[in-house]
């Protein structure tokens, strides 16, 4: 264990010089060629696929582009609905939105805090198209079978968010699946936050349908089949940036590492945190290999421990606690829903008692006992 912090400068500083010189190459290639060009779009996608069993896979500029993209080519739009996760990041909902069909929300459950797919049966109409399903805080949910199983019977597409669990997988039926590849289109972030990140934005598609990938592809470049000749789609600059490409490809081959690392600091939470409180800490639930994007815990003492850790950790800028989806999305005024607190219990519970732990590349042992030490000082003040 020791020895994996030690060699983790060795592996951060590396990864810094392989994501500098794949800057450096590109910006060379601008100034040499006046053109860019998609070497590294290309190679990137390439590799991207093969990780994922060979599904095609298309760069895209963000996560929430992949998103609308995927809602557009499956004709989606004004007069349809989508069933959604009540409880999760707004870019699903807010996609739907975007292009013109209705958000219907439904709860969650609190083991994996996934969409309820008994929920998701009660919302099903004649106008519902599609259910997207949020892979959230890198806990793919076990129950996406169950979904694949609902939309199948009534003809409908699954589209999977896994922009939290990228590097995650599901066993469906004895085989092993990565999060993102199990519906009928998968899609991914690379922004800053995660794990696997690009400098700003970035995002990917998942596609098995070859129709659906020449779709999605002409869509990301202006609705090109021939540049200035044809162009039998409308679409919008939504492709992914080539130095964002160069940068996650001289990422790529560090991923599983930083993977690993983050396994070891959630090893360390659970075991250090283990019967402190009322805690409730996540689990990696059965027939699911997770990963850590973020380590959640649930305490009914959730805005007093906030409070005491944000004041606690201040001086370790790098060990920020976090308070995610405080509001479930169907209380936005955005949805113009007409929901109130209430109509989403399990929501409504897990927002109100929901904190993300620090938990970032940077961090080490000695990090996570730190922060553990903090909550244990903050629960015995209740003795």
């Amino acid at each position: 264990m020791h020895l994996h912090f030690f060699k983790k400068s060795i592996i951060a500083l590396v990864q810094k010089l392989a994501v500098k010189r794949a800057v450096s190459r590109v910006i060379e290639k601008d100034a040499k060629d006046g053109s860019i060009g998609r070497f590294y779009t290309n190679k990137f996608e390439i590799l991207l696929s093969e990780r994922l069993n060979n599904i095609s896979t298309l760069g895209t500029a963000s996560g929430t582009d992949a998103l609308i993209l995927a809602l557009k080519a499956l004709k989606i739009g004004a007069g349809d609905e989508v069933i959604v996760p009540a409880f999760s990041c707004i870019p699903p909902a807010s996609s739907i939105s975007w292009v013109g069909a209705t958000p219907i929300f439904v709860d969650i459950r609190d083991d994996d805090y996934a969409i309820d797919p008994a929920m998701v049966e009660k919302k099903i109409s004649s106008k519902t198209k599609a259910i997207i399903v949020a892979h959230l805080f890198g806990q793919p949910t076990g129950r996406i079978k169950r979904i694949l199983d609902i939309a199948r019977q009534r003809r409908l597409f699954v589209i999977e968010d896994a922009a939290q669990s990228f590097g995650a997988k599901v066993e469906i039926d004895g085989k092993w699946s990565e999060a993102g590849t199990i519906g009928d289109i998968g899609c991914l972030s690379f922004s800053s936050t995660k794990i696997f990140a690009a400098p700003g934005n970035a995002g990917a598609v998942i596609v098995k349908d070859p129709y659906l990938v020449e779709e999605i592809d002409r869509m990301r470049l202006f609705g090109t089949r021939t540049r200035y000749y044809d162009y039998p789609t409308v679409g919008i600059s939504a492709k992914i940036q080539e130095i964002h490409a160069a940068i996650l490809l001289a990422k790529l081959p560090f991923f599983n590492y930083w993977l690993e690392h983050r396994r070891k600091l959630a090893f360390y939470y659970k075991e250090l945190l283990y019967n402190i409180g009322d805690i409730i800490l996540p689990q990696n639930k059965e027939k699911t290999e997770r990963v850590w994007y973020r380590f959640v815990i649930r305490t009914q003492k959730r805005d007093e421990l906030f409070k005491y850790l944000r004041t606690s950790l201040r001086k370790k800028p790098h060990l920020k606690p976090m308070i995610h989806y405080p509001v479930p999305l169907p209380y936005f005024s955005a949805f113009k829903t007409g929901y109130k607190r209430g109509n989403f219990p399990v929501s409504d519970q897990i927002s109100s008692e929901m904190i993300s732990l620090p938990l970032n590349n940077s961090m080490s042992k000695g990090d996570t006992e730190f922060v553990c030490q903090t909550i244990k000082a903050f629960f015995n003040t209740f003795k």
